[in-house]
């Protein structure tokens, strides 16, 4: 008799998903709504859910599943409630539309001013315009935004829609505000921890910055020279003060849109139309701090499957000019050359015939990641160790190619834009790949918790033994 627990590994068959199906498993469901870890992070998370729908599309429904799923700490802030008397009944008045929404605003501030974890915006929210105030009242208070529109198959069908309503809105304004219907583009899209990590990352950050300005003396002198041309104190020549928008949170840019052009229109297309991107939006990647390099910014690894199939950043962009062996102290001085720095080249395009491959195949063992197979995106996700296996990762060395650029900014000199940091962290990794080629010889630190080297010219990275772990909430930024 054979036996049967020979430790003979057995092969994973291959799933492949269809985008059709795909689409049936998200179709009455987001991230937000059904996947617990989601949840469970969200619920101690500051959200704005930014609600988006004619009247009759779904959006009462979402809005009912929120409230019940964030009970905890939410607040509902909707212009309709201007038009309930004291019976509850509503009674429209088109000439107080403005007066509404003022109070609608009013109230969304008052809930972020006193930190709701939740504050769910019910409008329909069409145009940009109607959306502003609320993404400047997220971004002033620290609220990652997420986008709600009800994946109903009759959100955009007029007669339905007019017949589902209940304020009795008519077919004829119905079918006016969908022609005013158009893509909320943001200005990129990322991956952004909420203000409790993002304040423990900075902490972490500028705690390192002084320990390697005490331990290189070199890396202190030289930045000394840019510091007191800024006439600012080295010990604060790096910090986050010091960016034109200073956010409350730190994120790690995915897909950088821009400023509204025709181009810019159809990158945003390509990318949010496919599945795997519009099927994640709102969902947490969990991923791992390895290191922070001097600007100072912290170096990202993720992990996470779901963010191979989201990154469209270049991890091979060609660093200008500007940018190259004294980045660090042009970047302090802000010469950056800012016209390079925002044409950016893009990485590849991908299209709606999406579909999810896991393959055991030894073939893909070194390399996971999306890769084009003729005209089709297949997302290839290498053997996937068991939770119930310890997985051993060694974060002590470069992090080289796809997904290698990825970071979160924690401070910048003066006049210096964040933008730049991206070309600052492909400088760094050429930095450490030379280093490492030709065994030249650094200057480093080693002790219980990382190791600091100094590269010369202003470039020092802090390598973390200990990598600190992060979840991230996929989204974009629209302010």
């Amino acid at each position: 008799m054979q036996n049967t627990t020979s430790s003979t590994k057995s092969s994973t068959p291959i799933r492949i998903l269809d985008i059709q199906q795909l689409d049936d498993l998200y179709s009455l469901s987001h991230p937000f709504i059904k996947c617990p870890n989601t949840i469970a992070h969200l619920r101690k998370t500051k959200v704005m859910f930014l609600m988006r729908g004619l009247p009759g599309s779904g959006k009462s429904t979402l809005v009912n599943i929120l409230k019940r799923i964030y009970s905890q700490s939410f607040v509902i802030c909707s212009a309709d409630n201007y038009f309930l008397d004291s019976q509850g009944v509503y009674n429209f008045n088109r000439d107080n539309i403005g007066d509404a929404h003022r109070v609608c605003q009013q109230h969304a501030e008052d809930a972020c001013k006193n930190n709701v974890l939740a504050v769910i915006i019910d409008n329909t929210n069409i145009r940009m315009d109607e959306c502003r105030p609320y993404f400047q009242k997220a971004s002033t208070y620290g609220y990652i935004v997420i986008i709600v529109e009800p994946r109903t198959n009759w959100k955009r069908d007029a007669n339905v829609l007019n017949i589902r309503n209940t304020h009795q809105v008519p077919a004829d304004v119905i079918e006016g505000r969908l022609r005013q219907y158009s893509p909320l583009i943001p200005f990129y899209f990322g991956l952004f921890l909420n203000q409790e990590q993002s304040n423990y990352v900075l902490q972490q950050a500028y705690g390192y910055y002084q320990q390697a300005l005490q331990m290189f003396p070199q890396l202190r002198k030289d930045l000394e020279k840019v510091s007191r041309s800024k006439n600012i104190h080295v010990n604060n020549l790096l910090h986050r003060s010091n960016m034109a928008v200073q956010p409350k949170i730190l994120h790690c840019t995915v897909k950088f849109i821009g400023k509204i052009t025709d181009q810019t229109r159809n990158e945003y297309s390509n990318y949010a139309g496919n599945r795997l991107v519009s099927h994640l939006l709102g969902k947490m990647c969990s991923g791992y701090i390895v290191g922070f390099a001097i600007t100072p910014r912290a170096r990202l690894l993720f992990t996470d499957r779901n963010v191979w199939s989201l990154w469209d950043q270049d991890d091979n962009e060609t660093v200008t000019k500007n940018s190259t062996s004294t980045a660090r102290n042009d970047n302090a001085r802000g010469y950056g050359n800012k016209k390079q720095q925002q044409q950016q080249n893009r990485g590849p395009r991908r299209n709606n015939k999406s579909k999810v491959t896991t393959t055991d195949d030894d073939d893909y063992d070194t390399s996971p990641m999306v890769r084009s197979v003729a005209d089709d995106d297949v997302l290839l996700v290498d053997k996937v160790t068991p939770s119930n296996e310890s997985e051993e990762m060694s974060f002590l060395h470069p992090t080289f190619g796809f997904l290698s650029r990825a970071h979160l900014t924690c401070g910048v000199g003066p006049g210096v834009s964040a933008a730049q940091t991206g070309q600052d962290m492909i400088d760094m990794i050429r930095k450490e790949s030379d280093s490492l080629q030709r065994n030249t010889r650094v200057l480093d630190s080693d002790n219980e918790q990382m190791v600091m080297k100094y590269f010369g010219d202003g470039h020092c990275f802090v390598y973390l033994k200990e990598p600190i772990p992060v979840e991230t909430i996929f989204t974009g930024f629209f302010n």
